[in-house]
Parts: C-alpha cells; structure tokens; sequence
C-alpha cells in the first residue's frame, strides 16, 4: 500500500470529522437558540393576555360614561363578567378543595364550583372595582414551568405604595388562564384551602357548603359562574 496515500486517505477522513463534530455543534447551537426564542415567544404571549385582560377591566372601571352613580351596578356586572370569562374558576375549586375533591361526586363537584364561583368572583370583582382604577401596572417577569406560567407584576398606588401580583396560569387551549392569584405573597387559592380545610376536618364537607350557601344568599348573590364542564 502506497504511505503516501494512506496519509491522504487519513487526513481526509480527519478532515470529514472535524465537519461532522462542528456540524453537529452548529445543529445543537441552532437547536438551544430556537428553544429559548420558543420560550420566550411563549412567556411574551401569557404576558401579553394577562395584560390585555387588565386593560379590558381598566377600561371599564374608568369608563368616563360608567362613573355615575347610577351606573354603578352596571360598570360591577361588566367587571364580574370579564372575571368570569378569564378565570378557570372550575381549576380554582378543584385546587382549593386539594385532597377533598377527589372524594366527591360529580354532582357535588359541579355544585362546588357554582359556589366558589359566585363567592370568588364577587370578592375579586369588588377588588377590581375599588382599586384597579388607581393603579399603575408593570410586567415584572414569567416564569414557565411546563403547563404553568407566572407572571409577576408590580401595581404601583397613586401614593407609590407598591402590591406585587403573580399570575399563576394555565394553558388552556389557545389561551392562558389564571387558577390563582398571589398578592405579596399570599395566595387567595391557598388561603381557601386552609380555610376549607379546617372546616372539613373540624365539622364536614356539608358544613361547609352550609356556609358558603348562606354567606352567597346574605350577599344576595346569582350563579354567575357557571364555567366549565365536570
């Protein structure tokens, strides 16, 4: 065998692989590139619907043609309405039962959900109606850990008193909703959990369903909730 070719034969080979191995890093460059724009493109979007979802319901709240006195259940029912629609108020039940949904029926289910959700919805309708109007909003940062993100912002007052708010949401088809909201670290999900928690293991699941029915019915409120299918 001709030396001289086998070192040419050698040096071709090297040759080939050095390409294979820079090829091979190009591939997995362009691969983590096109991750972290996916990533990214993913975030901006959950950050782009909870900001649009804000917008709507700061427009109505400052609705220069909603202010009146008058209209003031008007511009409540508007808000409530969005609320509904945002929310996964059927997630939300489920979380704040934890351990104690899976012991009920689907009956007992679908009519937890209608609860929480009139009493949810008009907490945090009348939270929004009081307070939203005055509050100047910055998008802080997301978070996404596979199905779920959170978005953090800041609510700075007119008296720079700042709230901090994350967003927890899930995909949802084409859409991210929220199932729980963090304000300066306190977890309205979680505060219901404990809540109903202590009262299931105190006294039971009827007690406590006695109450959120008399606390609806003092608050004289609808089933505006209905969201979802068990």
């Amino acid at each position: 065998m001709n030396p001289q070719w086998f070192q040419q034969r050698r040096g071709d080979m090297s040759g080939a692989m050095r390409l294979t191995v820079r090829t091979g890093v190009l591939s997995g460059a362009i691969a983590v590139v096109w991750l972290v724009f996916a990533a990214f493109a993913l975030a901006s979007e959950t950050t782009d619907q909870v900001k649009t979802e804000l917008d709507h319901l700061t427009g109505i709240v400052k609705d220069p043609a909603l202010q009146e006195k008058a209209k003031e259940e008007a511009r409540k029912s508007m808000v409530k309405g969005r609320i509904v629609r945002w929310f996964d108020l059927q997630e939300m039940a489920r979380r704040s039962l934890a351990s104690h949904w899976a012991k009920r029926s689907v009956e007992q289910r679908k009519d937890f959900v209608e609860l929480f959700g009139d009493l949810f919805v008009e907490s945090y309708t009348t939270l929004v109606v009081d307070h939203l109007g005055d509050q100047q909003v910055t998008y802080l940062s997301e978070k996404i850990d596979g199905r779920d993100t959170i978005v953090s912002t800041k609510f700075l007052s007119k008296r720079n008193e700042p709230t901090f708010v994350d967003f927890a949401l899930l995909r949802r088809g084409s859409a991210w909703v929220p199932y729980d909201v963090v304000i300066d670290e306190v977890s309205i999900v979680g505060n219901y959990r404990t809540q109903f928690d202590k009262v299931i293991r105190d006294k039971s699941y009827e007690d406590l369903v006695k109450k959120m029915r008399l606390k609806r019915e003092a608050e004289e409120l609808g089933s505006t909730a209905k969201k979802g299918s068990m």
